[in-house]
């Protein structure tokens, strides 16, 4: 299977931003127990701010993630070139969901390896929410290593 990545317009960015609001916002709040409240709140401003038509000329990267086999898209990809921590930070990778468990996730992180290295950039680094199970495995698998964690205790 090949994908590719396809910048999005300023549109297809503000639809982005009104997809992930809440669905970062229920990741937040499940994972680190901020109410939902606080969580989209949080969301809204964090996305809108990181996702500026400048900040995206300047150093972010947001496109979908297009096959060219079923020439539709089948995902997301947004990360941040950090060319003076020699790194690429993913934000987001997120595969729809009736194209799951295919090798999609997979096959973006490998092209954004490529492109890493096109770019002389020889670190790629992500969060993930402990709860997400399949991505984690997914990064193992890759060869990802895990080299800070959150701990929280619930009172």
């Amino acid at each position: 299977m090949s994908v590719i990545f396809k910048e999005m317009n300023t549109e297809e960015v503000q639809q982005y931003i009104e997809f992930e609001i809440p669905n970062y916002a229920e990741n937040v709040s499940a994972n680190l127990g901020m109410p939902k409240e606080t969580a989209l709140k949080d969301a809204d401003t964090q996305l809108r701010s990181l996702l500026t038509e400048e900040k995206r000329k300047k150093d972010h990267f947001i496109g979908n993630v297009f096959c060219e086999d079923k020439k539709e898209n089948v995902g997301f990809i947004w990360y941040n070139i950090q060319p003076e921590r020699d790194r690429f930070f993913i934000f987001h990778i997120y595969i729809h969901e009736t194209f799951r468990r295919m090798g999609y996730a997979s096959a973006t992180l490998t092209l954004l390896e490529e492109v890493a290295k096109q770019e002389s950039i020889g670190t790629i680094a992500l969060n993930v929410f402990a709860n997400n199970a399949g991505a984690q495995h997914v990064y193992n698998q890759l060869g990802y290593e895990t080299v800070s964690m959150v701990k929280t205790k619930k009172l």
